[in-house]
């Protein structure tokens, strides 16, 4: 990776973000810098290492570099707060890689920490094996319990519960707290993956009606008398709901897995946002109805060239919504509602091909 070259990437949209965060009434921090920066960097390697022309996508890496300065999310951090990851579109008659982002567990514990409704602290993250010691919390009237774990001998068996445990401030002048407990299991995954099987065949049911209905048919029938895993273990299932790798794989299903459970909880607890923009930047990043109606749009959109950008970075116009056909199957699904809804929520179309790339992970250098 050349400095040249990454410095050359800085200059196109630091001034940029920096412009339309102003235009919302944001003044860049420096921590909201080096969100941006660190984002760059990792975008940069990334969009070198898959071939990647800048020119063709500079709509959907300054909307990337906006969600990440307006919600202050860190690529560098440890444990990871964000993931970048590529995605086959389909444009016109041939097909294209674009670059998305989605947010990692320890970024939603971050922005529930920062924007969460009366919030004093978020405790690290229980995450519960089989084969660990557990007992929930418990409510008895108005008074919880704490729950009980204890970790066993297999840290890398299936993860069967996360727990969340967050005070909240009881009274407007913060004097007092109480700890809240959040649970979710394994199971209750499902929803999320039969609504990333479904969006996926989403195409199909223009084209071919009768398969559609056959096909989600047979997968809810499947669904109800089986397990998230026996479903991904299911030559059948992958096949009808063109289940993507993320989810199947093993070397990522756990990870996804978990995602999900940390995903879908957090989701749920309530969050102050105080800017427009930045309500914005999380509904776009968290609600898939959002993202897919962005895909939807026509491909005028990216089109503004790398090189004028550089010349010119202050004249840079603001960003429109990126410009996507649909395109086939997502590698992460981030969906929050049931499988019969006419929107999903969360993290990846389920009409697009992806390859996720770890925020972390280096790459090599592809010349512009």
């Amino acid at each position: 990776m050349t400095e040249t070259g990454l410095t050359k990437f800085n200059n196109v949209f630091m001034p940029m973000v920096a412009n339309q965060l102003e235009g919302h009434s944001i003044q860049m921090t420096d921590y909201q810098k080096t969100c941006v920066m660190s984002a760059s960097q990792h975008m940069y390697e990334l969009i070198n290492k898959n071939g990647i022309d800048p020119n063709n996508i500079m709509n959907d890496i300054s909307n990337i570099l906006m969600t990440v300065a307006s919600l202050q999310l860190n690529a560098n951090a440890q444990p990871a707060e964000i993931y970048f990851q590529t995605r086959n579109i389909k444009v016109g008659n041939g097909w294209s890689k674009t670059v998305e982002m989605g947010i990692e567990g320890d970024g939603n514990d971050a922005i529930l920490a920062r924007f969460g409704r009366n919030v004093k602290h978020v405790y690290p993250v229980l995450i519960v094996r089989e084969g660990d010691t557990y007992v929930p919390s418990k409510r008895k009237g108005i008074h919880v319990t704490d729950p009980e774990w204890e970790p066993g001998d297999d840290p890398d068996a299936k993860v069967t519960n996360v727990v969340y445990s967050i005070e909240f401030w009881t009274d407007d002048n913060q004097t007092d707290s109480t700890v809240e407990y959040y649970a979710t299991n394994r199971e209750l995954v499902k929803p999320n993956l039969l609504a990333h099987m479904i969006n996926n065949l989403r195409s199909e049911s223009r084209k071919n009606p009768k398969s559609y209905a056959a096909k989600i048919e047979a997968i809810k029938t499947f669904a109800k008398d089986h397990t998230v895993d026996e479903i991904l273990d299911s030559e059948e299932m992958q096949d009808k709901g063109k289940i993507s790798p993320a989810w199947k794989e093993p070397q990522s299903r756990e990870q996804m897995i978990v995602r999900k459970m940390r995903n879908n909880i957090v989701k749920k607890i309530p969050k102050d946002f105080s800017n427009g923009l930045v309500v914005q930047s999380y509904e776009a990043t968290t609600n898939e109805s959002l993202k897919q109606a962005r895909r939807d749009v026509t491909e005028s959109a990216n089109q503004i060239d790398f090189d004028e950008a550089v010349e010119q970075p202050e004249a840079a116009p603001e960003s429109e919504a990126p410009v996507i056909e649909k395109a086939k199957e997502t590698t992460d699904g981030e969906i929050f509602e049931t499988p019969d809804s006419a929107t999903t929520d969360n993290n990846q179309a389920a009409t697009s091909e992806t390859v996720s790339e770890p925020a972390s992970q280096a790459a090599k250098e592809v010349p512009f």
